[in-house]
């Protein structure tokens, strides 16, 4: 499989270094300046070297810098996805649809292409459009915090990943059923997780 993954953070790469780790040919799309986890540990005292975070869910990679804020740079994502079999983004849905990267454009130009979205909150309702990180969206706004809070004390604060990383497992599932149904019908889709 082809993936271009256009995403930050946490769950939609850990999504596409399980895709490469079956074998996917992985391309990641990083806005100018990288992927913000990059920078997570820059300014960490730490004995750690690198960034552990970050090379753990970008293992395999290739990667390639663009500026889709200009229109050689939405060309050259939009001509990677029409040779994909998956698009894979945590980009929230405005942003991409204004930039003309929404599901849409790029199945109209690769009706195969199986487009993978990871939001926040959802594609509907009143905050599909608020950024969501594993904290925020899976660990408090969830319930999570709570369930797993002993009797009488307050939440703890949680090791970054266990949400994200969930949701990376349930994408790739996703992903991995649009491509079965495609293998049948010669159709992509699209497919998305919270």
């Amino acid at each position: 499989l082809k993936v271009v993954e256009f995403a930050s953070y946490i769950a939609a790469p850990g999504a596409a270094g399980i895709l490469g780790d079956w074998g996917a040919d992985v391309v990641k799309v990083e806005r100018p300046g990288g992927d913000s986890m990059r920078h997570v540990f820059a300014d960490a005292k730490s004995a750690l070297a690198g960034n552990p975070t970050f090379e753990m869910d970008n293992r395999g990679k290739r990667s390639v810098v663009l500026d889709i804020s200009k229109p050689e740079g939405r060309d050259a994502l939009a001509r990677l996805a029409s040779e994909a079999d998956v698009f894979l983004t945590n980009v929230r849905a405005g942003s991409l649809k204004r930039a003309g990267l929404d599901e849409a454009t790029l199945r109209a130009a690769n009706p195969r292409l199986i487009y993978a979205a990871i939001t926040g909150y959802g594609l509907e309702g009143e905050e599909a459009e608020t950024p969501g990180f594993d904290v925020t969206a899976f660990w408090a706004r969830a319930g999570v915090a709570r369930m797993m809070t002993p009797k009488g004390q307050d939440p703890f604060l949680l090791r970054t990943g266990v949400g994200d990383h969930t949701t990376s497992l349930a994408t790739v599932a996703a992903i991995m059923a649009a491509v079965y149904e495609r293998e049948r019908t010669g159709v992509g889709r699209f497919v998305q997780t919270s």
